[in-house]
């Protein structure tokens, strides 16, 4: 046998076995095709469908962590004391016949309690049901003011309820009604524990207006308030003025009480806030009438700064006046305290 028969007979018999190994071989089936989450731009940034549905989600929230300061805290010393905090929020929409359809929810965890409910609600246009923070949460720039009524943490303070509202809105224009419980899953006769509240914003170039009133039932009494935001300069004024006819659920601060800040900014990553308010008759009796002479106020600046993208500082600092002299909310006090802050957003 030659060479050339021996190589021809060689690539034959590897040819073969080739196609005895070929035939035998495992063919690996297709991969199915997978469907990658798409973004939903049609209600804002940060949205994107939930696979297989029309319904828009956007997780949201921060993480916090604060150092407080004030004197007079721990005996007749100063002290401060340390806290972290987590918060998610998460803002289910879908287009609907009838408007919009939301979902929402927010999980608060901070690191000396255990994670609770700071808001869940259905919206569907204007229609609002839930667990959420009425207008009385809607403040003004800085960390000064206290203008939901909880400013010596007694009855009043008290906006995060559940609540039936509904807004409605003409462009410059909305106006909402809300019946609000102050009674949080606990049974309740029909006509106790319930308030109601309307709001009116209007907003004029640069210059937006809101008034509020609220009336609750239980204690026969009633509030309006009134803020103010212009444009003016390198910053924002707002103003806000408080009247109460005596004290009840949603304000039992004082008879009456004004409010003004001045968001300045400095550069695009620096903004101070100075600040001040004053409240008049700061007591009351059991009925909840005003009564006395007693008054106070506070004053106080507030700094933030963007350190990069999604990550800022705050640090604030207050002074706070109440007057000396006997009545319901004890004796007078000057105290000052504050807090320093440090937050990532996403």
């Amino acid at each position: 046998m030659n060479i050339k028969s021996l190589l021809i007979g060689s690539a034959a018999a590897l040819a073969a076995v080739s196609g005895a190994q070929a035939a035998d071989a495992i063919v690996a089936a297709e991969p199915e095709p997978l469907e990658y989450v798409r973004v939903c731009d049609a209600f804002g940034t940060g949205y994107f469908y939930i696979p297989g549905t029309e319904t828009c989600l956007q997780i949201s929230g921060y993480v916090r962590f604060q150092v407080d300061f004030q004197d007079d805290v721990v005996g007749n010393d100063a002290g401060y004391r340390v806290g972290t905090r987590g918060y998610i929020s998460l803002d289910a929409k879908s287009d609907t016949e009838l408007g919009t359809l939301t979902g929402h929810i927010d999980l608060q965890a901070d690191s000396h309690q255990d994670v609770f409910l700071d808001g869940a609600w259905i919206q569907l246009g204007g229609f609002k049901a839930g667990y959420f923070y009425t207008e009385w949460d809607k403040g003004i720039n800085g960390e000064t003011d206290a203008l939901d009524g909880g400013f010596l943490n007694l009855i009043g303070g008290n906006s995060l309820l559940n609540a039936i509202s509904y807004k409605y809105e003409g462009g410059a224009f909305s106006a909402t009604v809300a019946l609000e419980s102050f009674a949080n899953k606990a049974w309740s006769r029909f006509e106790d524990n319930l308030g109601i509240s309307g709001v009116v914003t209007g907003s004029f170039g640069a210059v937006s207006v809101d008034l509020l009133g609220s009336y609750d039932f239980d204690a026969e009494n009633g509030n309006i308030r009134g803020l103010v935001s212009a444009d003016l300069g390198p910053g924002t004024l707002q103003g806000a003025v408080v009247w109460s006819s005596g004290a009840n659920r949603y304000w039992d601060a004082s008879e009456w009480s004004v409010a003004a800040s001045y968001k300045a900014n400095l550069t695009d990553k620096l903004a101070i806030t100075p600040g001040f308010q004053y409240w008049n008759t700061i007591d009351y009796n059991a009925n909840g009438d005003y009564r006395g002479s007693r008054d106070a106020w506070r004053a106080g600046v507030t700094l933030d700064y963007t350190i990069v993208t999604d990550l800022t500082t705050k640090v604030s600092l207050q002074y706070t006046d109440i007057d000396n002299g006997a009545g319901n909310k004890g004796a007078g006090d000057d105290t000052w305290g504050g807090f320093v802050r440090l937050q990532r957003s996403f």
